[in-house]
């Protein structure tokens, strides 16, 4: 898979788990988005959001890392969407299908802070913390 036909994958990626967590939350969100990487020290990304995804999970053509948690997180304080994303530790190998069966390397996920803050309960939840999410299922 070309760089480019991955980017597009990415794309179409970002707007399906923005999809499931509206399913989920039983509303519709804003496509303004921001991007962080789960773990201490990795910074907001507030534009390029599928180029910063495609730099870090796609090595060539033959080397795709094979299995990537992705989801909504949380909202930001501008009502902006937040995305996180954690990349397993396997090596990477050929664009193909990953655990849940579902083509590419995402695994799409849906963060407790959203769940809990459309609930309205507080997030309480930082970057640097622990971060709990559902897997929806992923037999439809």
């Amino acid at each position: 898979m070309t760089r480019d036909e991955f980017s597009k994958f990415v794309e179409k990626s970002v707007e399906e788990v923005i999809h499931m967590a509206e399913e989920k939350c039983a509303t519709t969100f804003p496509r303004k988005c921001s991007f962080r990487w789960l773990g201490r020290s990795h910074p907001l990304v507030e534009q390029n959001v599928v180029e910063h995804i495609v730099e870090r999970v796609y090595v060539d053509e033959e080397h795709i890392y094979p299995c990537v948690d992705i989801g909504v997180a949380d909202l930001l304080d501008d009502g902006s969407l937040l995305i996180v994303g954690s990349v397993a530790g396997y090596a990477p190998r050929q664009f193909g299908r990953n655990w849940t069966g579902r083509e590419g390397p995402f695994v799409p996920v849906v963060g407790v802070p959203l769940l809990n803050r459309m609930a309205g309960k507080p997030s309480n939840w930082t970057p640097d913390g622990t971060f709990a999410f559902i897997t929806p299922d992923l037999k439809k």
